[in-house]
């Protein structure tokens, strides 16, 4: 932890300044172990070189579930930063309309304070550090923090915490920009959870999200009926789930399968015209994902985030519109492809904070 945070952090309960105590440096400028406490007696420990501001005693039904369910993802791909790095890295910027490196520059370049709110691995905060001249601070819940800390921390624009989405350890108005991708659905409430990272963004600033969309009847009716089972049990026994699901995804994507649907046929949701047979599988019938870029074992953790976790909304274009609204916020980018939403949106620069 720099020692620099300090001043900005607060606490998640009350919003109170903090103040470190019995503070090991380890021999540099990073703070690895000690404690950080407030005036009226709330204290919060700092392990392996990051702050822990959690309050489990507040957690909403299912976070505590939600948090061991993504430590034990990262766990078990310590190396997905890399592994997905070619795929994720342009799909991010294709989906919020930045396009190429060059756009996300001139996006981030008068920006100073950038959150990646769930952070996980640590892969959009790196991208964000190495594009803007801005402080960078990664949250999650997880102790997948602690990848991001192992491979990340010694960047000294990045700031990396072990914090809710929900309840930020930082000042209202002090971001000017709060990315949230592919996590805010995993949540208890999608729409409050949109609303409280607003809370925490400058007049001016801008939100950019990615929420899970409802798809067509039969992989909705198929992924709920899936997940029944699968997010209650075991994370050994979900991946044996997640590997048998992933192997046929592979296999129907090797059989290089191209399929014709004649016609619409609304009522199910499929459109008309010619279909990989596995995309057509994975987007109508139910999840079985596949990427020949990615390797193995990330391709498993995909499909094992989905099966999971306890959380997993999908939402409908209207929805994610009206959350923007009643926030205050104007759109500025708004993408909507088969798996999800994607939106960047401004609050107004004479909106308060």
């Amino acid at each position: 932890m720099k020692i620099s945070l300090v001043d900005v952090l607060r606490c998640p309960a009350t919003g109170a300044p903090l103040r470190l105590i019995d503070a090991d440096p380890g021999g540099c400028l990073e703070i690895i172990s000690g404690r950080l406490v407030t005036d009226e007696g709330r204290e919060y420990t700092i392990v392996d070189g990051v702050p822990i501001l959690l309050l489990p005693e507040t957690f909403a039904e299912g976070q505590a579930e939600t948090r061991e369910s993504f430590s034990e993802k990262w766990r078990l791909a310590p190396g997905y930063r890399e592994a997905t790095r070619p795929h994720y890295v342009q799909w991010y910027l294709e989906r919020y309309g930045f396009e190429t490196l060059d756009g996300l520059r001139r996006f981030l370049s008068p920006k100073r304070r950038v959150l990646d709110a769930g952070t996980g691995h640590g892969r959009d905060v790196e991208l964000f550090v190495q594009n803007s001249s801005a402080a960078v601070f990664g949250v999650d819940i997880s102790n997948g923090i602690y990848n991001a800390y192992r491979d990340l921390g010694h960047l000294t624009a990045l700031n990396l915490i072990q914090a809710d989405l929900t309840r930020l350890p930082f000042p209202a108005g002090f971001f000017d920009f709060i990315s949230c991708d592919q996590v805010i659905h995993h949540t208890p409430d999608t729409r409050q959870s949109v609303a409280r990272l607003v809370r925490h963004l400058a007049p001016g600033g801008h939100l950019g999200f990615y929420v899970y969309k409802k798809k067509a009847p039969i992989r909705e009716f198929c992924d709920d009926y899936i997940r029944s089972f699968t997010v209650g049990m075991s994370v050994d026994e979900c991946m044996k789930v997640s590997e048998a699901i992933t192997k046929f995804g592979k296999s129907l994507s090797d059989l290089e399968v191209t399929i014709d649907v004649p016609e619409d046929i609304p009522i199910l949701g499929i459109k008309a015209g010619k279909h990989d047979l596995q995309r057509f599988i994975y987007w109508n019938v139910f999840k079985c994902y596949w990427n020949d870029t990615m390797d193995w074992d990330s391709n498993v953790i995909t499909n094992f985030d989905w099966y999971h976790p306890l959380h997993a909304h999908r939402h409908t274009p209207e929805e994610v519109r009206a959350w923007c609204a009643e926030n205050g916020l104007d759109v500025v980018h708004f993408q909507e492809v088969e798996s999800g939403i994607s939106v960047l949106c401004q609050k107004p620069p004479t909106a308060s904070a």
